[in-house]
C-alpha cells in the first residue's frame, strides 16, 4: 500500500513536472515590429540594405513604404534577403493627381479644388464618385501586382478633419467646438443627390450638421470603398491594411472614417498622444477599446518626436503593449537613434 501510495505520487509529480515544462517552451507571440518610411527616388542600394539589416538585426519585420510603384519594387528587392515585410504605403482619397471635379466639397458648397482646408495638400476625392473610386483601384491594384509585396496600406483614407485634434488646433487658430462649415466635407453634388434619391429629401434643406443618417450615408460610402479594395487586393494575394484615427470613435467624429466595419487585415491606429494633449497612460487606454472594438490585428501607431527620451519611449510602447497592441508602429524609421533601435530588439 505504502509503495502504490509513493508510486502513485511519483506519477503525479512527474506529470506536473512535464506540464510545466511544456508550458515552458510555449512563449507568447512577440508584437509585430513595424516602420514607417518614406520611400524617395534618390535612395541608394547600400542604403535600403542599411536599414533592412538594422530592422532584420532588431526584430523589425515590417516596413511601411511609401513612394511610387518603382521605389517599392526597388525596395521589396532589398527587403527580402533581410526577410523583412514590405507594405506600400499610399495616400487613398487624398490625391494631388485627382482631377478638380472630383474633388470634395463642403457644407458652404466650397470645393477643395478652388478653396483650400486646413493646408494646401489637402485634395480628398469625393468617395461616392465611381470615376474617383475606380482612380484608387488602379492605383492600388498596380502596387497589388508587385512581386514579393506583402500588403497595400491605406493612408488618408477619409473625408478632411471635420475636427481637429485638440492639440492642433492652435496652429490654425482654432478652437473648434463643434464642426464649423467649412470644415464639414462630404456635400458634393453627387453625394447630395444619391442621397435625396434613397431618402427622400436633401440634407441641407435639414439640420445637416446633426442628421445622423446623413453622417452615417457619408460614412458608408468609405466604408463600402474599402471593403471592395479588400477583395481585389486578396485576389492578387495580398493583404490591405491602413493608417486610421486613434479609436473608431474618434475616427467618425473627427475624420468620417468608421474603420472598424472594415475588413482589414491589420490596421494601424495613429495613436500620437501628443496631439490630443494626453500622456502615455492615454495609449493604454485607447488600445484596450480598439481591441474590444475589432476581430483583426491591431498595431499601435506612436509619433517618435512625442518621446523625448528612453524614458518616454519605453512607457508609450509598454502601455500600447499593455493595452492589448497585436504590434507597434514608429513614425518614422530615419528618426530612429540607436537607443530606440537597442529597444526595440527586447521585443522581439
Amino acid at each position: 500500500m505504502i509503495n502504490l501510495f509513493k508510486m502513485t505520487t511519483r506519477i503525479i509529480s512527474l506529470i506536473f513536472i512535464i506540464i510545466i515544462t511544456l508550458s515552458g517552451c510555449t512563449e507568447p507571440e512577440s508584437p509585430e515590429l513595424a516602420v514607417w518610411v518614406h520611400g524617395r527616388e534618390t535612395t541608394t542600394s547600400a542604403e535600403w540594405d542599411s536599414l533592412f539589416s538594422m530592422m532584420s538585426e532588431h526584430g523589425v519585420r515590417t516596413a511601411l513604404i511609401g513612394g511610387n510603384p518603382t521605389i517599392i519594387e526597388r525596395a521589396v528587392n532589398h527587403a527580402i534577403p533581410y526577410h523583412v515585410n514590405v507594405q506600400a504605403w499610399i495616400w487613398a482619397l487624398n490625391r494631388g493627381d485627382a482631377k478638380p471635379e472630383w474633388l470634395s466639397v463642403n457644407r458652404k458648397g466650397w470645393s477643395l479644388a478652388d478653396s483650400m482646408a486646413y493646408v494646401g495638400y489637402y485634395k480628398f476625392m469625393c468617395p461616392i464618385l465611381p470615376e474617383a473610386r475606380q482612380f484608387l483601384k488602379n492605383k492600388v491594384l498596380e502596387l497589388s501586382e508587385i512581386e514579393g509585396l506583402q500588403a497595400i496600406h491605406l493612408d488618408y483614407i477619409r473625408y478632411v478633419d471635420a475636427i481637429l485634434p485638440v492639440g492642433l488646433q492652435p496652429k490654425y487658430g482654432l478652437d473648434q467646438y463643434e464642426v464649423f462649415p467649412e470644415y464639414d466635407y462630404g456635400y458634393h453634388p453627387a453625394m447630395l443627390k444619391a442621397f435625396e434619391e434613397e431618402y427622400g429629401y436633401n440634407p441641407l434643406d435639414r439640420d445637416a450638421a446633426n442628421d445622423t443618417l446623413w453622417l452615417q450615408f457619408r460614412l458608408d460610402q468609405v466604408t463600402t470603398l474599402v471593403n471592395e479594395i479588400v477583395e481585389e487586393v486578396h485576389l492578387s494575394g495580398k493583404q490591405l491594411t491602413a493608417a486610421v484615427f486613434p479609436t473608431p470613435e474618434m475616427a467618425t467624429r473627427m475624420v468620417r472614417q468608421q474603420w472598424n466595419h472594415w475588413h482589414l487585415d491589420r490596421a494601424y491606429p495613429m495613436v500620437y498622444h501628443n496631439f490630443y494633449n494626453e500622456d502615455n497612460a492615454w495609449i493604454e487606454k485607447v488600445m484596450k477599446e480598439n481591441k474590444a472594438a475589432v476581430d483583426f490585428p491591431v498595431s499601435c501607431g506612436l509619433y517618435l518626436p512625442a518621446m523625448k527620451d528612453s524614458t518616454e519611449f519605453v512607457s508609450a510602447i509598454q502601455s500600447a503593449l499593455r493595452g492589448g497592441a497585436d504590434g507597434i508602429a514608429i513614425f518614422e524609421a530615419h528618426g530612429l537613434k540607436p537607443w530606440h533601435w537597442s529597444y526595440l530588439k527586447t521585443l522581439k
